[in-house]
């Protein structure tokens, strides 16, 4: 972008906060509409509701009798997984409108919108997604029969006599207070920090960066989020719009390569300037901007950053990660399966400091005494 451009933006940043909060107001609200419609015809089916809101055709008939043949075809688990890949209609709308944001309000100008970063994490989404649908939901549903069974007690009967909109908004406050102390744990607890600074590890913040995440830490940071759902007895509707909508757009919104801090609003919800600082390098941000969803526990326990300007670099104080500048675009799948493994390998050699194998696997010639790795807690989010 030009200069003068930059220069207006910055001196004005109210343009990029609007533009922002009512575009992806705008698209929130229509895929609401879509999912709403949806189980209205045909039972979530966007074909039946791309009908159901057109006039009907030879064109809709021709893509309904293809749906068909594909659903004979195909067993469910191959659908399921080709759906949850290539069927997120947040992906489709939520990432060109985005990039469209980082095009205008870049906070970093030099870094190109489709860049190493960019695509490393783009492969870390094509294996998140089945991931997901291959481990934690399944877990999901375990722990779901585990609190009916046993820690039913914790439901408010009184909740089901609520507006919907406050037991999405209680729901969403116990939940999120839930996000910010299990956030700080994972960056205060070295094992666990292991894991976590994988995702921090990106230098280059984009609109794929919330997918770059170890599976281990995607256990231990997201399985209880549906719990508070259970408590105030958020319809499953409800609770699939808000978690399945608000929760990809907000993540991939607050990773983007955007100059943006919300204006008021940023005291309330987190934005592309408060996470940065969570992911900064700088020692003077640590421990600061846990929040994910909402910025507010991070006001009220002091932990965040006194300056809404500040756009610092991000990544980790570890010269050993690799990180995919080290590595050629050819290259950038496998090395996604080294970034994988990689806590593993810290996880080792600190359990070989501390003489966890007896002596079965000794130190190399040098290094005894040597702190394992060097993935310091320097500044991440």
């Amino acid at each position: 972008m030009p200069g003068w451009w930059l220069r207006f933006t910055e001196a004005n940043p109210v343009v990029p906060n609007a533009i922002a909060v009512s575009g992806l107001a705008l698209i929130s609200f229509s895929l609401a509409h879509i999912i709403h419609t949806s189980e209205q015809h045909g039972h979530g089916q966007i074909i039946e509701t791309f009908g159901a809101v057109t006039k009907p055709g030879p064109f809709v008939d021709k893509v309904i009798s293809l749906r068909t043949v594909y659903h004979n075809l195909f067993p469910a688990e191959v659908r399921n997984l080709v759906s949850n890949l290539y069927g997120n209609i947040t992906l489709y709308l939520v990432v060109p409108f985005l990039l469209f944001l980082e095009f205008l309000f870049p906070c970093n100008p030099s870094q190109p919108l489709i860049g190493k970063g960019f695509l490393q994490d783009s492969i870390w989404y094509v294996i998140y997604t089945p991931l997901m649908l291959l481990i934690i939901s399944p877990v999901v549903g375990i722990l779901h029969r585990l609190f009916e069974q046993y820690l039913g007690f914790l439901t408010l009967g009184d909740a089901t006599a609520w507006p919907v909109y406050l037991q999405i908004i209680a729901a969403l406050l116990v939940a999120e207070f839930y996000l910010w102390f299990n956030h700080f744990a994972r960056h205060k607890i070295r094992t666990l920090w292991l894991f976590h600074a994988v995702h921090h590890s990106q230098k280059e913040l984009n609109v794929f960066t919330d997918d770059r995440a170890h599976i281990v830490d995607l256990l231990i940071g997201s399985l209880l989020m549906f719990v508070p759902f259970f408590i105030f007895h958020v319809s499953n509707f409800y609770a699939v719009t808000v978690i399945g909508i608000y929760k990809p757009i907000h993540n991939r919104f607050i990773h983007a390569n955007l100059k943006i801090n919300l204006g008021w609003l940023g005291w309330l919800f987190t934005s592309p300037q408060f996470h940065r600082v969570h992911h900064s390098v700088e020692p003077a941000h640590l421990d600061k901007n846990f929040g994910v969803y909402f910025s507010l526990y991070d006001h009220l326990f002091g932990t965040a950053c006194p300056s809404r300007d500040v756009y610092p670099q991000t990544g980790i104080d570890d010269t050993r990660f690799p990180t995919e500048d080290k590595v050629r675009v050819s290259r950038l799948p496998g090395n996604l399966i080294v970034q994988i493994v990689y806590p593993f390998v810290q996880l080792f050699e600190q359990l070989r400091s501390l003489n966890f194998f007896h002596g079965r696997f000794p130190l190399r010639s040098g290094r005894k005494g040597s702190r394992p790795g060097n993935i310091t807690q320097h500044k991440v989010s």
